[in-house]
C-alpha cells in the first residue's frame, strides 16, 4: 500500500517532465502566424550555351538544339546554386615551404522541382540564353531556416 502511494506520484511526475512545453509545442495559431511572416520569393536566373563554330553551326539543327539544351542545363545549375548553395573542396601541395599544386573542385547536388522556363533567346553572336524562375513558398523558407549549418 505504501509503495502505491510513492509509485503513483513518481510516475505522474516522470510523465509530466517528458511532456513538451513552451516553444516546442506546435499549435495552429503559431503555424498561421509563421506563414504570414514569410512572403513568397521568386528566384530568376539565366543560363548560356553556344555553338562550337557560330558561322557554320547556325544552320545545323542538331547543334542548335544541343546549344539550347546546354543553356537549359546551365540555367538549372545556376538555379540550384542560388537556392541550395555550392560545395567547394580544395587541396594544396606544399614542399619546402613552396606551393607546388593547388586544386579547387565545386559541385552541386540538389533536386529542383517547380522551376519554369520564362524565355529562350538566341542572340546575334550565337549565344543562346535561357531564363528560368522558381517561386520559393513560405514553407520552403521555414524549412531552410531550421536547418543547422553543421
Amino acid at each position: 500500500m505504501v509503495i502505491r502511494w510513492i509509485l503513483i506520484p513518481f510516475l505522474a511526475f516522470t510523465l509530466g517532465a517528458c511532456a513538451p512545453v513552451g516553444g516546442y509545442r506546435d499549435s495552429g495559431g503559431n503555424k498561421a502566424q509563421s506563414d504570414a511572416q514569410f512572403d513568397p520569393i521568386t528566384v530568376r536566373v539565366s543560363g548560356f550555351g553556344t555553338y562550337e563554330d557560330v558561322s557554320a553551326d547556325r544552320l545545323n539543327t542538331r547543334k542548335r538544339l544541343m546549344a539550347r539544351r546546354a543553356s537549359q542545363m546551365d540555367a538549372y545549375r545556376n538555379l540550384a546554386e542560388r537556392v541550395y548553395g555550392t560545395v567547394i573542396y580544395g587541396s594544396a601541395t606544399v614542399n619546402d615551404f613552396v606551393l607546388r599544386n593547388d586544386n579547387f573542385r565545386t559541385y552541386v547536388d540538389s533536386y529542383i522541382r517547380g522551376a519554369r522556363m520564362v524565355a529562350v533567346n538566341e542572340h546575334s553572336d550565337g549565344v543562346i540564353e535561357t531564363v528560368m524562375e522558381l517561386k520559393l513558398e513560405p514553407r520552403f523558407r521555414e524549412c531552410v531556416s531550421r536547418v543547422v549549418d553543421d
